[in-house]
């Protein structure tokens, strides 16, 4: 065993036990950690040296290489194209449909349809996003996400940080695994689970509809200014000393809003995932017949 501090027999140790390398060819490694010789029921892992996390015992390490793998294999299969193929109007083209956080710890696999629908007379479009982490942050799992023009406001709306909010009967579809040995049986269906969700995605629309026929009120006005989400994501209007309720509808206010959230330079995609949580706290979008 390997002590990790050099601790006389008096004193109480940490150390390492049976190290995994099942992931070796991604420079990941599983190491067993004991307390005073005995398993404390955790495990540390590695990537290229560098500790990622410490995890229970029985947490089960997807790589995120493996992660996206399948999910394209089993987008495909589903119909969608990877994001960055996406054939319709862009603002910035992607070069790549895969997206890592700035710790390259948590990865987001984007694929789209290839198709667009009408919202209030804009073109919106949708797709479904694959999410995986290494260090016990995120499961896996995939969930709507909708934009106009591709990369100028998409919003991520079916990860776990936005759903676990709400009453699981009203919110949007997703399909989340904790990384145990409950995941495998997902990772073997992971294209029939991107179809039911897509199979949900008339209820996003239907909300964003919904979105257009309603004014913005006073009172939705001081949940958002009352909210966490940072004044660098709400529009000039509401920023005013004396904010006057302006005369535009819900879905124009979401859409400024979720504009700048996407395209706030300062701010990760964990940052973006948990504003888009706050939003949809306060303007959810709900999905029908559940």
């Amino acid at each position: 065993m390997i002590l990790v501090n050099d601790l006389t027999e008096s004193m109480e140790s940490i150390g390492f036990g049976a190290v995994d390398e099942m992931w070796k060819k991604f420079g990941l490694s599983q190491s067993q950690i004991c307390f005073n010789g005995v398993d404390s029921g955790y495990k540390a892992i590695t990537q290229e040296g560098e500790l990622v996390s410490i995890v229970r015992r029985g947490y089960e390490l997807l790589p995120n290489e493996e992660a996206v793998g399948i999910a394209d294999q089993a987008a495909k299969l589903a119909g969608l194209v990877p994001f960055d193929k996406f054939t319709g109007e862009w603002f910035v083209r992607m070069s790549n449909h895969v997206i890592y956080d700035r710790s390259a710890h948590r990865v987001h696999a984007l694929y789209a349809l290839n198709q667009d629908y009408d919202v209030n007379g804009e073109k919106m479009h949708l797709g479904v996003g694959v999410h995986n982490s290494i260090d016990g942050t995120l499961g896996f799992g995939c969930g709507i996400f909708t934009f106009r023009t591709a990369c100028a406001n998409m919003v991520l709306a079916g990860l776990p940080e936005y759903s676990q909010s709400f009453d699981q009967r009203k919110t949007l579809e997703h399909v989340y695994k904790r990384h145990t040995a409950s995941l495998k049986p997902l990772l073997e269906d992971v294209g029939g689970v991107i179809l039911r969700v897509m199979e949900r995605a008339g209820d996003v629309l239907h909300s964003y509809r919904r979105m257009a026929k309603e004014k913005v009120t006073d009172e939705l006005i001081d949940r958002i200014l009352n909210s966490r989400l940072s004044r660098k994501t709400l529009p000039g209007y509401l920023l005013e000393e004396e904010v006057t309720i302006p005369d535009l509808s819900k879905w124009q206010l979401y859409n400024d809003i979720t504009e700048l959230i996407w395209h706030n330079q300062g701010s990760g995609l964990k940052t973006k995932t948990f504003q888009f949580k706050t939003l949809h706290s306060i303007m959810p979008l709900m999905v029908r017949n559940l």
